[in-house]
């Protein structure tokens, strides 16, 4: 009896590390996604206010000229995109992720960029690429918003 169990402690020689290995894996993963899922989220966020901040900047940017000669508010298209793009500029986006576009005469912003990984580096996640986007539409006064009164 004392030889069979001799002979079945050596068997489950080094099964605990095996296990506290496989375990530790899964807690680093875990880890990784809490923290670094935590930063893209947070990311995120981050460009969707530079959007709804951009797309302001380019609603601002109203033709006078028409305005005075026929009260009718028009979004100088050009300074628009201009003031958008310099926003996110300032603010570190990179140009070839800047979309601004002019839908229902509202200007449209859409930004993107990528947020570096800390722990999911380890299994080769290096970056998460973060997108945030807003409308804004220009009024003057509170009835004479684009699209009629309130």
């Amino acid at each position: 009896m004392r030889r069979l169990a001799v002979i079945r402690e050596q068997n489950d020689r080094g099964t605990i590390s095996v296990f506290v290995i496989g375990l530790a894996v899964a807690l680093l993963i875990l880890a990784g996604l809490v923290v670094d899922g935590g930063r893209a989220i947070n990311a995120r966020a981050a460009a969707n206010d530079d959007a709804e901040q951009a797309a302001r900047a380019g609603a601002n940017q109203i033709d006078d000229a028409v305005l005075r000669s026929s009260g009718r508010v028009v979004i100088n298209q050009d300074a628009a995109r201009t003031a958008a793009r310099r926003f996110l500029t300032v603010k570190g986006y990179p140009a070839g992720d800047i979309q601004v576009s002019f839908p229902a005469e509202g200007v449209r912003v859409q930004v993107g960029g990528d947020v570096d990984t800390t722990l999911l580096s380890l299994i080769s996640i290096n970056t998460f690429h973060v997108t945030g986007s807003a409308t804004a539409r220009a009024a003057v006064g509170i009835v004479n918003e684009i699209g009629g009164a309130p």
